[in-house]
C-alpha cells in the first residue's frame, strides 16, 4: 500500500469507519463473493461494484484481509442486533425462540459455503480466538433468553442456562439436505421445546 494511503488510513476516525460509504463497500464485497467466490474476490471488483475508486476502498480497509475481517464482523453483528431486538422484545419464550431460530437459519443460508473460508482468509493466524470472541456475544444473548424463560416459568428450571443456550446455538443451523423450510423450523422448535425421547 502506498505510504500516503497508509498514513490516511491510520488517521481514519471512528465516524468514518461507520460511514455509509464503508457499509456500501462491505455490501459490495458480499455481492462479489457470491458472484465470483473467494478466489475471485479482487479489491478492484469490490470498488467497481460499490461504485467507488479503488483508492477509496483503501481509505477504509488496509488490505483484502482487513476488508474480509470487517465483512465478517459487519454481517455477524448485524445478525446479533436482530437477535437482541427479539430477546429484548419480551413475550412468550416459544415465540421469541422461534424468531431467533428463523433469524439463525436465514443467516446460515446467506453465508452457506462462504463463512468458514472467509473467516479463515480474514484472520488466518487466530481464527479460533477471534470467532470465539464474537460468538460469546451471541451466547450471552441466548443465555438471557433462556434465563427470562425460566423466570416466566416457560423453561425447565433445572436446565443449565449456559448449556441450554449453547445447545440452541448449535442446533439452529440449516441442514445440508433440502427440507421444506417452514416444516424444518417448526420441527426444530418442537425438538428444542419437547425433546426427542419418550
Amino acid at each position: 500500500m502506498p505510504f500516503g494511503v497508509l498514513v490516511h488510513f491510520v488517521a481514519v476516525t471512528v465516524e468514518a469507519r461507520t460511514a455509509p460509504k464503508r457499509e456500501a463497500i462491505l455490501e459490495a464485497t458480499i455481492r462479489v463473493l457470491r458472484d465470483r467466490g473467494l478466489s475471485g474476490l479482487k479489491v478492484e471488483e469490490v470498488a467497481r461494484e460499490a461504485e467507488v475508486g479503488k483508492g477509496t476502498v483503501y481509505l477504509y480497509f488496509q488490505d483484502k484481509q482487513d476488508l474480509l475481517k470487517a465483512l465478517v464482523e459487519h454481517h455477524t453483528f448485524a445478525y446479533y442486533r436482530k437477535v437482541e431486538e427479539v430477546v429484548s422484545r419480551g413475550g412468550p419464550f416459544r415465540e421469541r425462540l422461534a424468531e431467533v431460530l428463523r433469524l439463525r437459519v436465514d443467516w446460515v443460508e446467506e453465508w452457506r459455503g462462504l463463512w468458514a473460508a472467509v473467516a479463515r482468509e480474514a484472520q488466518p493466524e487466530d481464527t479460533t480466538g477471534w470467532l470465539r470472541g464474537m460468538h460469546e456475544h451471541y451466547q450471552r444473548l441466548l443465555e438471557r433468553l433462556v434465563q427470562e424463560g425460566k423466570a416466566r416459568g416457560e423453561v425447565r428450571p433445572e436446565l443449565d442456562t449456559c448449556l441450554t443456550a449453547a445447545s440452541i446455538a448449535a442446533l439452529a443451523c440449516n441442514p445440508q439436505l433440502e427440507f421444506p423450510r417452514e416444516a424444518y423450523l417448526e420441527h426444530l422448535l418442537e425438538v428444542l421445546l419437547k425433546g426427542v425421547a419418550l
